[in-house]
């Protein structure tokens, strides 16, 4: 799809050489022939820096907010930072103008919310993608992203190419780094979503005030059409109640009272693979199984339903879309054993996100309730005993090993994870991963249920610099393979 250098930029330079254009790059080595380089301001460095190195690259143009240049490819704009979301928007021909957009943020359930919405659209006859933290596309064949929510040039690029494969419906996870950065900026979505607030990021915001300001800046209407709440949280009740949009609530019964518009659970039995429950709403009441672990999942479904709703989907179609829903991968994912214990793996890497995982997989559990976990290095370091205090108030055993421990020692994250716990509680340290989840698993007993929380659907393991290969999900099918032979 080659853009018209000069019908582009018809306002803004009218002696830029004639060209074709084919990609937008912030990233000079990205760069490829034909190319336009947008030599703007990074988080450590200033992109002009590397306009020669894109130009010996073959990039056709060169915009950039700063400097003097002789070069007739280098075209400086002042207010470029004001004007690139409009540049970026009109370079891929508007292509949210085409699509349905949701929003989704929160410290956990972005992911999974996300899916929910995807498979629902699907479920209902509608192509629809994802953009986030596994990457973005159709649910079933994601490219990998470095972040989970891209640069607003990246998402203008991705969803050009999701208006080409003739998507409809577009969920995408917005971070709350990229919400402060304004990465989302030039969207407009037809709902925005929020999951919840816990502690994460502190290491970023500074402080869970800044934190929840930061999420609160998506329910705007300049960005938003309508706001979904989780109002069993308690900042998003507060979102609830300030907000300027029109607000569907979800949440347990108890809490969406008052509400004119929501979806609310009830009377919830845990089975063997997932939840019975009451399911009301402003409009009806339904009998509700749905096919997931975790009661969290239980908001996170509602969330996607009311987004549907939100839509103009109707609400018994929604419903029944629901029975076809699956685990999004490396969230509240299982894997049977044949001596009859069941491993969960999820991505739970927050002091919340933890203590939610356990006390759901406690009510599926039949026997001990097993939890293999570490922290991140170089990251919130406040939460460490924390986690550990609350995987040895949930959990029966605890094997503390690594996460991603980066520059750190792998020990001493694990026994800053410990210094939460009881001297004499039954908990283990086991550095190495592969080892503590075997450990874990030739030790557990029918009935159990054991817990790998902290990588998820990662592929990659960071040790100091170096970034291994490594698939949680494909080792735990290696095992579940070789303890059945």
């Amino acid at each position: 799809m080659p853009v018209n250098a000069q019908q582009w930029l018809a306002l803004y330079a009218s002696d830029i050489p004639p060209c074709q254009l084919n990609q937008l790059q912030l990233d000079s080595r990205k760069v490829s022939s034909g190319d336009v380089f947008l030599a703007i301001p990074g988080v450590q460095q200033h992109g002009k820096q590397f306009i020669a190195q894109a130009l010996a690259q073959g990039a056709a143009l060169v915009l950039t907010d700063e400097g003097q240049y002789e070069d007739k490819r280098i075209l400086v704009l002042p207010e470029l930072m004001q004007l690139l979301p409009a540049l970026a928007a009109s370079f891929y021909q508007q292509p949210a103008r085409s699509l349905q957009l949701v929003g989704i943020t929160g410290t956990n359930g972005k992911s999974s919310t996300a899916f929910f919405v995807s498979q629902l659209a699907e479920q209902l006859a509608q192509k629809a993608a994802v953009i986030g933290t596994l990457g973005y596309g159709p649910c079933s064949k994601l490219t990998p992203l470095p972040n989970t929510t891209p640069h607003y040039v990246d998402i203008q690029r991705i969803l050009s190419e999701a208006v080409a494969a003739k998507t409809q419906l577009v969920a995408m996870e917005v971070s709350s780094h990229a919400l402060v950065q304004q990465r989302v900026a030039g969207l407009w979505f037809d709902a925005t979503v929020f999951t919840n607030l816990t502690r994460d990021h502190l290491d970023y915001h500074g402080s869970m005030a800044e934190y929840g300001a930061a999420k609160a800046l998506l329910f705007t209407p300049q960005l938003s059409r309508a706001a979904v709440i989780n109002v069993s949280d308690e900042f998003g009740r507060q979102l609830a109640a300030q907000s300027q949009l029109p607000v569907w609530a979800y949440g347990k019964a108890a809490d969406c009272r008052g509400f004119n518009r929501y979806l609310a659970y009830d009377d919830v039995l845990a089975t063997e693979d997932g939840y019975q429950l009451q399911l009301s709403s402003h409009v009806a009441e339904y009998n509700f199984y749905l096919p997931l672990l975790g009661e969290f999942n239980i908001q996170n479904v509602l969330a996607a339903m009311s987004s549907m709703l939100v839509l103009g989907y109707d609400l018994t179609t929604v419903v029944a879309a629901c029975s076809q829903l699956k685990p999004v991968p490396g969230r509240m994912e299982q894997f049977k054993f044949a001596q009859n214990f069941t491993a969960v793996v999820d991505y739970a890497h927050t002091p919340d996100a933890l203590q939610q995982a356990l006390q759901s997989l406690r009510l599926h559990c039949k026997g001990k309730l097993w939890c293999v976990f570490g922290c991140g290095g170089d990251r919130d370091r406040g939460k460490r005993p924390l986690m550990g205090q609350l995987a040895e108030l949930h959990a029966d055993h605890v094997i503390i090993t690594a996460d991603n421990p980066r520059s750190e020692d792998v020990l001493s994250i694990c026994e800053e994870i410990a210094a939460g716990m009881s001297p004499d509680g039954s908990y283990t340290i086991e550095p190495d991963r592969q080892s503590a989840i075997k450990l874990a698993l030739i030790s557990a007993q029918e009935g159990d249920v054991v817990l790998v929380a902290g990588k998820g659907h990662e592929t990659i393991q960071i040790i100091g610099s170096e970034h291994r290969q490594y698939d949680e999900r494909a080792y735990l099918r290696q095992l579940v393979a070789e303890m059945s032979a």
